[in-house]
């Protein structure tokens, strides 16, 4: 049977490509951000652009953001294309993005560069370098659209001048028709002192973007160790719960449908075929009664016995454990079965036995108990001391030093003797039995009253004594 997953109703997401993804919604953000700081200025007349032109620039950027998730699916087929082409729309995205800010007031609206630490930040995803490339090329794009808005800044750079003019005649000149606030003017101080701080500004934020991007790429690597020994820990204890000796299933505790089962389970089923994964506990096994289960595999869980189920024509008694254990915000049930059928027969042929039968071992503790044995002794119960409950007013043929421990036969393994217990007398046949590898034994008390061990005697046609050993 397959490996389940246990960690949902859905599977865990797996990102093909985590960086690819990084830059996917730093763009989208960027996006949103660009879109936002153009158009609520001009709905709000404060400021005055041409619109067409900017929402025309910034379908460009949105065509460079739809391009970043196909070129990201390339995988590893292709990792040098795909590397390349991710930069490349990465650096006409920030192109565009210049773009934009020269339609939308340029140094009238300096306030729009804060939008170029967006790409900053998401270059680097793509290598410990690329976020200072990305600032060069902001840089380079913001210092061309202001020499291109300023020309008196070109008079500070000689041989700058036919640049100068050639970009001019490129973005155009926002001074035209009066710029994004008609009567505004700066003096070239402020112009170059704009361009100076952006440019400082934004290779800072490309120090920042490389920490955070060595820091996300350290979060990438625990993530998957972590992954990759979590998914070797779910093997080994899937393999635990399927080698287990006995009878075993794992079951989600809210619907009781089967997530795994151990091979020694086939013995339990229809034609010792395990059950499917998503089985439903009661539909793949035929309790006879389950409700008591249901309640243990949806509660706290406990044991319950005896439980009857039905294998084809065959009854089976089991004991059944309900262990609950949490995985991944899910509760699930570990359903362990123990065959008692066996145990349950002799139990059973030792209730409706006339004789009174007890187990007790080397220390005087009451092993078990027959339905007999409880009825005439009360005090008899698993556990208590048999020297309290079983204390003898006369004894006939008892040969062991201790008179509290009667039941011993010593050294011939079995003797049969008359006993009075609780003013009524007894015919008491005590067994030893070995333990394997220990010294001491287990002794095995079967008591019938002397009335009806005579009847049985007389029924016989030998005449029982009146005392002694037989």
């Amino acid at each position: 049977m397959a490996t389940p997953q246990l960690d949902g109703a859905s599977p865990a997401a797996e990102w093909a490509d985590p960086q690819a993804q990084l830059l996917e919604d730093t763009w989208l953000l960027t996006l949103f951000a660009a879109l936002l700081g153009t158009a609520l200025p001009w709905f709000v007349s404060a400021l005055s652009i041409d619109f067409a032109s900017a929402f025309l620039t910034l379908l460009a950027l949105a065509a460079v953001y739809l391009g970043l998730g196909p070129v990201a699916n390339l995988g590893s087929h292709r990792p040098l294309l795909r590397r390349r082409a991710l930069i490349t729309l990465h650096a006409a995205g920030v192109i565009l993005l210049g773009v934009l800010w020269q339609r939308s007031g340029g140094l009238q609206n300096p306030a729009f560069l804060m939008i170029f630490l967006l790409p900053v930040i998401g270059a680097s995803s793509l290598s410990r370098g690329q976020p200072y490339a990305t600032a060069a090329v902001a840089a380079l794009v913001v210092g061309a659209v202001t020499l291109g808005e300023a020309p008196q800044l070109r008079w500070y750079a000689a041989g700058l001048q036919v640049v100068g003019r050639w970009l001019g005649d490129l973005f155009g000149t926002s001074a035209q028709g009066g710029g994004a606030f008609p009567g505004f003017y700066a003096p070239v101080g402020y112009d170059a002192a704009v361009l100076e701080v952006f440019t400082i500004f934004i290779f800072a934020c490309a120090i920042a973007a490389e920490s955070l991007g060595n820091s996300f790429e350290r979060l990438l690597e625990h993530l998957r160790v972590a992954r990759r020994q979590s998914a070797a820990s779910q093997d080994m204890w899937t393999e635990l719960v399927k080698q287990l000796p006995g009878p075993a299933l794992l079951v989600d505790a809210e619907t009781a449908q089967i997530l795994l089962s151990s091979e020694r389970l086939a013995s339990y089923c229809p034609g010792g075929k395990l059950p499917t994964e998503g089985q439903v506990l009661f539909e793949a096994l035929q309790f006879s009664y389950s409700e008591r289960l249901r309640e243990l595999i949806a509660g706290q869980g406990g044991d319950v016995m005896p439980v009857v189920l039905h294998v084809g024509e065959e009854l089976r008694v089991a004991k059944v454990n309900v262990q609950h254990v949490a995985y991944e915000r899910r509760r699930l049930a570990l359903v362990l079965l123990e065959d008692m059928t066996a145990a349950f027969g002799l139990a059973a042929a030792l209730d409706v036995h006339e004789q009174a039968t007890l187990v007790i071992d080397a220390q005087a503790r009451v092993l078990a108990a027959n339905t007999r044995a409880r009825a005439w002794f009360p005090a008899a119960t698993p556990g208590s001391d048999a020297t309290a409950s079983l204390t003898p007013q006369d004894a006939s043929g008892a040969s062991s030093p201790d008179k509290a421990h009667w039941w011993d036969p010593g050294v011939s393994g079995r003797r049969r003797l008359h006993l009075t217990l609780a003013r009524r007398s007894y015919v008491v046949t005590c067994t030893a039995v070995a333990l394997p590898a220990e010294r001491d034994a287990i002794y095995v008390i079967a008591l019938t009253p002397l009335s009806l061990a005579a009847n049985a005697a007389l029924a016989g046609g030998t005449a029982a004594g009146s005392g002694g050993l037989r």
